[in-house]
């Protein structure tokens, strides 16, 4: 896979993410890099830190990639000139390309909102990934506050075209590591990890969880009690409003499967040894995937 797929895999792992909805205060791409080191006014509102560039950078981040856009940045302007200095490409929109950096300019002022190129579809049209954007036409396009596929072909100021390295390198460490080993079992630490990263209670525990699921996660180790009563755990309904899936509080293969995507690793419904390695890379990262 070209870290270019690796990239726009990162953000499409995210479509339908909405700050509003996450358990924890302002937006994912902001925390990511409130713990990257950038400061402490990253964990405002999600209505009052703009985060569209922050999620773009996130994608690259994750992929070790921010660095072919000339490093961090959270503002879109910023971003053009920190790329010229870099020595990237600003193309044309007939030339756009997947994984390119879009950015867009709705009044003429300052550029406003930025994406990632999908799609080149033709025509003066690409197909985009966004973050702080609106499902369509009615909400605000540049604070909208959820991840959306978005197709775009006005207001376009800028198309950057990243100095891709050959291969994705390992991002920088989390100022804030969880200090999980990763070993491929959740047990009460990585579960005390999560419930930190999501911000429920942090006691270890998984409780509730229905017992015929016990199946489809081979790597729980400790802190899992598995019972018939179907109460369900404040852990696993936080993680599910993140995911988008139903937050009923019980783990099963519609939830493992989600997560599994946005994590990169097979989707196959079962929480085994290589889901919960990456689950503890995440961790460790600052990350919930």
């Amino acid at each position: 896979m070209s870290v270019q797929q690796q990239v726009l895999q990162r953000a499409a792992s995210r479509i339908g993410y909405y700050a509003p909805a996450d358990p924890q205060v302002g937006s994912e791409a902001a925390r990511y890099w409130y713990h990257r080191g950038k400061g402490a006014w990253l964990l405002g509102p999600s209505n009052r830190i703009w985060w569209c560039m922050l999620f773009v950078a996130m994608c690259l981040d994750e992929c070790g990639q921010v660095t072919a856009i000339g490093g961090y940045s959270s503002h879109t302007d910023t971003t053009i000139a920190q790329a010229r200095r870099a020595g990237c490409r600003l193309v044309s929109v007939a030339e756009a390309a997947p994984g390119d950096v879009v950015i867009f300019n709705w009044d003429g002022g300052a550029t406003d909102h930025v994406g990632l190129v999908e799609r080149n579809l033709g025509g003066g049209v690409l197909q985009t990934i966004e973050g702080n954007t609106s499902r369509g036409t009615a909400g605000s396009q540049s604070a909208g506050n959820g991840v959306w596929r978005r197709r775009r072909s006005r207001s376009i100021a800028a198309v950057i075209r990243p100095r891709w390295t050959t291969a994705a390198a390992t991002p920088a460490p989390a100022t804030s590591p969880a200090g999980l080993t990763v070993d491929g079992v959740v047990g009460w630490d990585t579960i005390r990890a999560l419930q930190t990263a999501l911000g429920t209670p942090a006691d270890g525990e998984v409780w509730g969880q229905w017992a015929p699921n016990r199946t489809y996660v081979p790597a729980a180790g400790g802190g899992w009690t598995w019972d018939h009563s179907g109460s369900g755990s404040a852990v696993v309904r936080a993680l599910q409003t993140r995911l988008g899936v139903t937050a009923d509080g019980l783990i099963g293969p519609a939830t493992i499967r989600a997560w599994q995507t946005r994590l990169g690793v097979t989707a196959d419904g079962y929480l085994g040894a290589a889901t919960a390695r990456a689950i503890q890379t995440a961790l460790n990262a600052g990350r919930v995937w």
